[in-house]
């Protein structure tokens, strides 16, 4: 059962004793009552006060017994019973719930026995029955205190859970200074506040372990637990403190760790990136890599989660035959391999490194024991999982749990991504090994060209070296199959280019600008088809011991979906939702850009760079933007700002309504744009002002721009089936460079009034 409890089929009886004759009065008990019924007839069930029974001082066990006969005769779908009072045991040691007139001395007479309630429960039609018991030596209602008792005899319903304030042999708290009962006090914060970073519906055994960890924190009797047939696992009551924009997002966390191992630059740091992924980002306390050797065995590579254990077993070695035999033992959860503790026994001789946690045994089923093991296997990624790269050994879960199919599917994914890294992380290396042994000996060469030529052309990422240095600087030598597929180039057409004949044109600055050693950008490269495809260039130099650096060797990779998805998170931060223009903070950046400190020609910029391909004259030139001088100067051509105001436009919103007005937003925009020119920019400063950039205009062009704008944006438009009318002006003003881009736009708007 994933859903809560059914409100028209779910009973809920509670019962409290706070009066005695001849035991201890506890005054508590009845604000207890009161607030569970309050809880479970409102928010926490919504049984209403006609499902939802209180039963305060019983006269007599008969009313106890028919109360209970009545709630579990009419429950089909979950029964909750609770009891909050002095607890009693008889000679026998059976438990007892305690009545207003009970006696220690004749318990069997004068107090209701809990085998009673058992048989109650056995007899009711309920799916799931749920016993909460707030009273000394309240586990022996699970059946502990005989020795004949069995787990499966501990409840003879089917879907039963007992919640228990203490154990077999001890009290129950009622500090008299506190408004509850210590255990009950507990259950009410949860049920109240609910469980932090928990899901939206808490099962039994979650709020179970809230009120132990409130009654832990405050020193006091552990409480009890035990369900039957997984009914602790069910929805129980939602779970107030859940916020779902912080709920935990797999997916989030898995895409997080798989870029981080693949931008490690070494395998080793690919290694402890692995590892580290694992606890950052995939709900695990522990994890090691143990990387297949070239003997075939396997070492422990890198360790996270506990230093001291990392210390002692990290670089340790165990043999192929003993891996062998664990990736065959225990459940196969698709290519994970889970070892239960039952199972686990065995391994305990072997002579795999392994560490050992401490813990407490678990209470149900798919608890995480501290001899539980979980190895995700890693394969080299050509497909056909057949030869082994390494092994991720995993422990301790942090929700306490065996993995759910989530998680086990985000552990495979990861576990994919990782062999993928780590081998292009040994390709990486591999390659540049090789390269320079190809440069100090012919021979050495003819014999690692073989290998070399498989590494490079079956890397899973474009590979490109280029020449460099000299006049073939930036020349392609080589490429694999993975980048032409990306480009749709074949590899004979490619070693006609340089690496920059590739780049888009305005992304020709960012790769003179990246470094040869090292260097790490992202562009685009053309495509055969004419289109151009988003990458990130990582670069690396092979060189030669002799002549010093020769070759280029750049790992290229898709990132044309990333790019989009900033490309649109760009556009929505930088225009107007309404108009799809530029914003008010867009405009002030073009026109900042355009417009330099200097008011004085300050010459051409010398540039020092380094550029890893291609060569660059070393200056950047810069156009600076003028004004005309005086009002009778129609003959020099500068940047024009036009603002432009509507008049009348609030009235627009007063009469017709805010949809209409933004309609007429939406029009003044769209003929403001097929007014001006293709590289011209027209803005929405903001409510209903507009701006416009157009460089190059003398004083006159600039006058009759406004004109023409003013007469398109004062023509009527449709509305509501009528024609209505915005009036316009225009204000112009020119900026230049030495001025603000703050004054420049006030000056034009104080032109407009």
């Amino acid at each position: 059962m994933s859903r809560l409890p059914d409100p028209g089929k779910s009973r809920a009886l509670f019962i409290g004793v706070d009066k005695f004759n001849s035991l201890e009065p506890l005054p508590a008990v009845r604000r207890n009552v009161s607030t569970l019924v309050e809880l479970f007839a409102g928010d926490v069930w919504q049984l209403g006060s006609s499902h939802c029974a209180q039963l305060l001082n019983p006269t007599s066990t008969r009313e106890v017994d028919e109360a209970i006969f009545r709630a579990a005769e009419a429950a089909t779908d979950t029964l909750l019973l609770y009891y909050a009072g002095h607890g009693l045991l008889d000679r026998q040691g059976r438990l007892h719930l305690a009545m207003p007139d009970s006696d220690k001395g004749s318990v069997h007479s004068t107090a209701f026995p809990y085998d009673w309630v058992r048989m109650r429960l056995a007899d009711s039609g309920a799916a799931r029955c749920i016993v909460i018991l707030d009273c000394c030596f309240s586990a022996r209602a699970m059946g502990v205190q005989s020795p004949a008792s069995s787990i499966a005899a501990l409840a003879e319903a089917e879907g039963t859970y007992v919640l228990a304030a203490a154990d077999e042999r001890a009290i129950a708290l009622a500090p008299p200074e506190e408004t509850f009962t210590a255990f009950t006090g507990a259950l009410v914060r949860v049920l109240a506040d609910g469980v932090a970073d928990a899901p939206e519906f808490l099962d039994l055994d979650t709020v179970f372990q809230g009120v132990q960890s409130i009654l832990r924190r405050q020193a006091r009797p552990d409480p009890q637990c035990l369900g039957r047939n997984q009914v602790g696992r069910t929805a129980f009551v939602r779970n107030p403190a859940y916020v779902p924009d912080q709920a935990h997002d797999v997916r989030y966390d898995l895409q997080t760790a798989i870029e981080d191992i693949h931008v490690a630059r070494s395998l080793a740091d690919t290694l402890q990136a692995v590892s580290d992924g694992v606890v950052a980002g995939l709900g695990f306390e522990l994890a090691c890599v143990n990387l297949v050797r070239p003997d075939g065995d396997l070492v422990v590579a890198s360790f996270s989660g506990d230093a001291e254990a990392e210390a002692r077993i990290t670089g340790r070695v165990g043999v192929r035959a003993s891996w062998d035999r664990r990736l065959s033992m225990g459940e196969a959860w698709g290519s994970l391999r889970f070892i239960p503790h039952t199972e686990g026994q065995t391994l305990e001789g072997d002579d795999i490194p392994q560490w050992y946690m401490d813990g407490p045994a678990p209470r149900s089923e798919d608890e995480w024991h501290p001899a539980d093991r979980l190895f995700a296997p890693m394969y080299v990624p050509d497909g056909t999982q057949q030869e082994l790269l390494g092994v991720i050994s995993l422990d301790k879960p942090r929700t306490g749990r065996r993995p759910g199919p989530a998680q086990r599917a985000a552990l495979q994914s990861y576990a994919f991504q990782a062999a993928i890294a780590i081998s292009s992380a040994r390709l990486r290396a591999n390659m540049q090994r090789a390269l320079v042994r190809l440069e100090r000996d012919q021979q050495a060469l003819r014999a690692s060209e073989e290998s070399f030529r498989r590494a490079f052309e079956y890397a899973p990422a474009g590979m490109v070296i280029a020449e460099m240095g000299g006049e073939q600087h930036g020349r392609i030598l080589r490429t694999n199959d993975a980048l032409c597929r990306l480009l749709g180039r074949p590899a004979s057409a490619m070693r006609r280019y340089s690496f920059s004949d590739l780049v888009h044109p305005e992304d020709i600055g960012t790769l003179l600008r990246t470094s040869a050693e090292g260097g790490r950008a992202e562009l685009r490269l053309g495509r055969r088809d004419g289109t151009y495809v988003w990458v990130s260039l990582r670069n690396s130099v092979v060189a030669d011991a002799a002549d010093g650096p020769r070759f280029l060797l750049t790992h290229v990779e898709d990132i044309e979906e990333r790019k989009r998805r900033e490309f649109e998170l760009a556009h929505r931060a930088s225009h107007d939702f309404l108009t799809g223009l530029p914003n008010s903070a867009e405009l002030l950046s073009r026109l900042s850009a355009r417009l330099c400190e200097n008011v004085a020609y300050p010459g051409v910029i010398q540039s020092t760079e380094l550029a890893a391909y291609g060569a660059s004259d070393g200056y950047d030139y810069h156009v600076h933007a003028v004004a005309p001088e005086g009002d009778q100067d129609y003959r020099t051509k500068g940047l024009a700002i036009l603002f432009c105001s509507l008049n009348g436009f609030k009235s627009v919103n007063d009469r017709f309504g805010h949809k209409t007005g933004d309609a007429v937003l939406i029009e003044v925009a769209r003929r403001l744009s097929q007014g001006v020119r293709d590289g011209d920019t027209v803005a929405r400063f903001g409510g209903d002002e507009f701006v416009v950039l157009a460089d190059g205009l003398d004083r006159a062009v600039a006058q009759d721009l406004a004109v023409r704008l003013r007469n398109e944006v004062v023509q009527p438009y449709l509305a509501q089936e009528r024609a209505l009318r915005v009036g316009a002006s225009f204000g112009i003003a020119w900026a230049h460079c030495g001025m603000a881009a703050d004054d420049a736009i006030q000056a034009a708007r104080e032109a407009a009034v």
